[in-house]
């Protein structure tokens, strides 16, 4: 992709609060949206997060009613839920983190003393669960920009009830938090809007 097209995609991009419920995702979309996610880049390469593509009818409303009935998820032609491992899965002498760090090139003993000064910073300051959902926010920005350069809209829905959405998806509290959702279909009206942002001087610096 040109550098042209990506900024056509982030202009095009924007927060749709409304979507058409007679219009569909094709699979192949759903699986570059997925794709999108999954090559994000992660803090130390650990892929803190896992992808749940809510598809079925049943789980939509589930969804629905976790976000708080809010409208823009019960038209949304997919939901998407991001959860987020929790601080117990990253101990740098644990199973996870060395499945994670034999893969990159190196010595997995160098990979894991790397690691281990910021792991511990982060525990003692009680950072490890927001740190993993902060990696989350990559990932869906990936998808909301990649998704625009399908023509298709989306929204970041922060407003969940984490306990809801880990029950509708099986997943154990003690191992996972919600992450963010992102939901995706065709935007109703026209869906054209002007990019509203500040201007360059007000937030670029060069120093």
């Amino acid at each position: 992709m040109s550098t042209f097209s990506f900024l056509d995609a982030m202009n095009r991009r924007y927060a749709c609060k409304l979507f058409d419920t007679d219009h569909d995702i094709a699979p192949e979309q759903i699986n570059l949206l997925l794709e999108f996610g999954r090559l994000s880049p992660s803090s130390f390469g650990l892929e803190h997060w896992h992808f749940f593509a809510v598809v079925s009818p049943r789980k939509k409303k589930e969804l629905y009613s976790a976000c708080f009935n809010q409208e823009v998820v019960g038209s949304a032609s997919l939901g998407l839920v991001i959860a987020s491992r929790r601080g117990c899965w990253f101990d740098p002498d644990g199973e996870y983190v060395a499945k994670q760090g034999s893969r990159f090139p190196g010595l997995l003993s160098d990979y894991i003393e790397d690691y281990r000064g910021y792991y511990t910073w982060l525990r003692e300051n009680g950072l490890l669960d927001s740190w993993s959902r902060a990696q989350c926010y990559i990932a869906c920005a990936n998808m909301l920009t990649g998704a625009a350069t399908l023509g298709i809209d989306s929204c970041a829905i922060e407003g969940f009830n984490n306990d809801l959405i880990l029950d509708m998806l099986d997943l154990d509290q003690s191992l996972w938090q919600t992450g963010i959702v992102c939901v995706f279909g065709k935007a109703a009206g026209s869906g054209n809007r002007d990019k509203i942002r500040m201007n360059p001087g007000e937030v670029y610096t060069y120093v």
